[in-house]
């Protein structure tokens, strides 16, 4: 019997849509950015450990055990959907999201430099 996904997303092996829209307020963009910059920091000590570290080595030197650390690694490190890959691209998803809020600080910071400069002129007539 096939499964039915009721609405939850059905297992693609792809990440679901991701949507770009966000309202932020602009006196909110500093502590966003310090805490994805935090998050961020944690996250590449993590994927340099993972790199680094978590490969295994076959512990008894026979057939078994080098079969089992190679799907360990495999699955760990090597594959597109090994716990790497995810970390690595939830690592790009914090980076992206670090630059498009830089990018609406700027613009915010645009619009506001507009208005200083239309109010005074305003008001200096």
């Amino acid at each position: 019997m096939p499964s039915e996904d009721h609405g939850r997303g059905a297992d693609t092996g792809s990440p679901p849509p991701v949507s770009h829209t966000l309202n932020v307020d602009p006196g909110a963009i500093p502590g966003l950015r310090s805490a994805f910059a935090g998050a961020l920091s944690k996250l590449d000590q993590q994927i340099e450990l993972a790199i680094t570290e978590i490969r295994v080595r076959p512990w008894a030197g026979d057939p078994v055990s080098q079969e089992a650390a190679e799907q360990f690694n495999e699955r760990s490190l090597e594959s597109g959907d090994s716990a790497l890959a995810a970390l690595q691209n939830y690592q790009r998803q914090l980076k992206s999201a670090m630059d498009a809020l830089t990018l609406v600080e700027r613009q915010y910071q645009s619009i506001e430099d507009d208005n200083t400069g239309l109010m005074g002129q305003q008001g200096g007539r």
